[in-house]
């Protein structure tokens, strides 16, 4: 059995040797055919990959003009609320520093007002930093996506 498997193992390896050159003829060829067929869809798939990049782009400018204006207006909001809390404390708290008794006396309706204001821009405030949270998961995810070069 052994003289059997060293004659199969030899005859392999002939068929080998005889067989590179014209492997390596014909390769090119079957390499060319095989990438003439396979490049539609080569084609076809770096159409759709720069699709998704304009795409990607278009909403990553959107969502910074959109993160921009928040930032601004977050900014622009913040004097706003230390003032009406600073306010708030004072009449929820009657005879704290903030609020010198000759000088502010809110009747109970102005009092709610200022609430209901307070609990407003608690509000407006609570979504702008959801918004941002949820931007800057975005962010992490494109970010931890490989990037795909035509």
């Amino acid at each position: 059995m052994s003289d059997l498997q060293g004659a199969l193992s030899r005859a392999k390896e002939l068929a080998r040797a005889v067989g590179r050159p014209v492997v390596a003829k014909v390769r090119p060829r079957i390499e060319n055919i095989a990438l003439d067929r396979i490049r539609p869809e080569l084609d076809a798939l770096h159409g759709d990959i720069a699709a998704l990049r304009q795409d990607v782009e278009k909403c990553t400018k959107e969502l910074d003009g959109h993160v921009k204006w928040l930032y601004d207006e977050q900014r622009r909001l913040a004097p706003h609320l230390a003032a009406l809390e600073a306010r708030v404390a004072a009449v929820e708290r009657p005879g704290s520093v903030a609020r010198p008794a000759d000088k502010l006396e809110y009747a109970p309706d102005e009092a709610d007002q200022v609430r209901a204001e307070h609990a407003r821009i608690r509000a407006r405030l609570s979504a702008i930093s959801k918004y941002e949270e949820r931007l800057a998961r975005l962010e992490e995810s494109l970010a931890a996506r490989p990037e795909v070069s035509n």
